[in-house]
């Protein structure tokens, strides 16, 4: 994947290219991790990377600073920036009730409950993931199924995305023919 010529020459304007960041003040106190491919360009490795790291911290509710969190954990952990940072507007009011209810029900069945009991236990009476013994749950749900998902993501990762995406044979220009 490359960026249009366009915008390389409007990043480096801006001293947002390599060259432009080599010295920089950010240079000085990050060091070379900041110049490193593998926080700025997609590759197997580090998208997997950001995904083990993005999840987990997305799955943990009301957590403040969700990317400035995620975006330091990825840079050390040399993951894509772009992704670990991007998952985490996943956490979004719109889809909070299907995280917080997955993250609930994982922590009543961990706690010894069944399934179906705690379904119809919520079916019945919603208020209820709202007691105060509910948020221990929620979060012994999150923290439970933050790295699960995080590590099924990286398997799937490594598995299914090819390690080289194949070159393009480069095209030719025809001869203009002499007549």
């Amino acid at each position: 994947m490359r960026l249009p010529l366009w915008a390389h020459r409007w990043l480096h304007r801006r001293k947002l290219s390599r060259q432009g960041l080599k010295g920089s003040f950010l240079h000085s106190k990050l060091g070379d991790r900041l110049l490193d491919k593998s926080l700025w360009m997609p590759s197997r490795g580090s998208l997997a990377r950001a995904w083990l790291i993005g999840i987990p911290i997305t799955t943990i509710p009301f957590l403040p600073a969700q990317s400035l969190i995620a975006g330091v954990a990825g840079f050390f952990g040399r993951a894509n920036l772009l992704l670990c940072i991007g998952l985490q507007f996943i956490s979004m009011p719109l889809t909070a009730p299907v995280q917080l209810s997955a993250c609930y029900l994982v922590g009543r069945v961990v706690r010894g409950e069944s399934p179906f009991e705690v379904w119809a236990h919520l079916m019945a009476n919603p208020s209820a993931a709202w007691s105060s013994d509910a948020l221990f749950t929620l979060y012994l749900g999150s923290v439970i199924l933050g790295p699960l998902v995080g590590l099924i993501g990286y398997a799937a990762f490594m598995l299914l995305w090819p390690d080289h995406l194949p070159r393009l044979p480069h095209r030719k220009k025809p001869r203009p023919t002499s007549s």
